[in-house]
């Protein structure tokens, strides 16, 4: 019984064990190359005992020109030595010609922005006084300009109609980004923010406007702030 069961043990062991053993010593596991340089990569794959294969290279708009885009196999699969990994590499971001868009409404900016893969960015609006219709003024980066493909394009346009009034109010004592955005976001101006020593105030806070609380303003019209600055 005892001998059936040592010959049955040798048995399991040449014929099962061992070959999963021989197997194992020849596979490693594929390290993530992806990020890397051509030559990082290379070198990382060649310490794995894998070889590396360049299968194509591709414009990317986040992975800069020469680094690795993807693999395959993926990362932490496990192959056999000597593999070879295909990579894919970044020629960078595909660059573009920024269009003229002027006399364009801003919807039709914005499509036409859209049609050339780059997209509107921040959108600023000036009043004429007319009945003229809106239309884009200006551009930045301005037409012709080469610019990564994806780029934010900022658009000045111009719209009719008569700008309306309001009462300035107080803005002592609010934060002064806090302050910025909220007027800049109702079409108005803030042409100077200066910072001053002020023992009596809290970092950052407005401690004088112009025009002055109580001033009928128009929208679009400038505003300077004073803020009180950290000693």
């Amino acid at each position: 019984m005892t001998v059936g069961v040592f010959v049955l043990g040798a048995a399991i062991m040449n014929f099962v064990v061992m070959p999963l053993l021989i197997h194992q010593r020849g596979t490693v596991i594929v390290p993530d190359v992806r990020q890397m340089s051509e030559k990082q990569a290379e070198k990382f794959l060649a310490r794995s005992s894998l070889e590396m294969v360049v299968e194509r290279r591709d414009h990317h708009p986040d992975v800069p020109e020469g680094f690795v885009v993807s693999q395959r196999p993926r990362a932490n699969d496990s192959v056999k030595e000597g593999r070879a990994v295909g990579v894919v590499m970044s020629l960078g971001a595909r660059t573009l010609t920024v269009p003229d868009l002027k006399g364009q409404s801003l919807r039709q900016g914005e499509l036409t922005l859209h049609s050339q893969k780059l997209r509107a960015g921040r959108v600023a609006r000036v009043l004429d006084e007319t009945d003229v219709r809106e239309r884009v003024l200006a551009i930045s980066p301005g037409p012709g300009a080469e610019v990564a493909e994806g780029a934010a394009v900022d658009i000045l346009v111009e719209v009719g109609g008569r700008p309306r009034r309001y009462l300035m109010p107080d803005l002592s004592g609010q934060d002064v980004l806090f302050v910025r955005q909220s007027l800049e976001k109702r079409g108005f101006r803030i042409s100077v923010v200066r910072y001053e020593s002020r023992r009596d105030a809290y970092p950052n806070t407005v401690v004088d406007q112009s025009p002055k609380p109580g001033t009928m303003i128009r929208e679009g019209d400038p505003i300077e702030l004073v803020a009180a600055g950290s000693e």
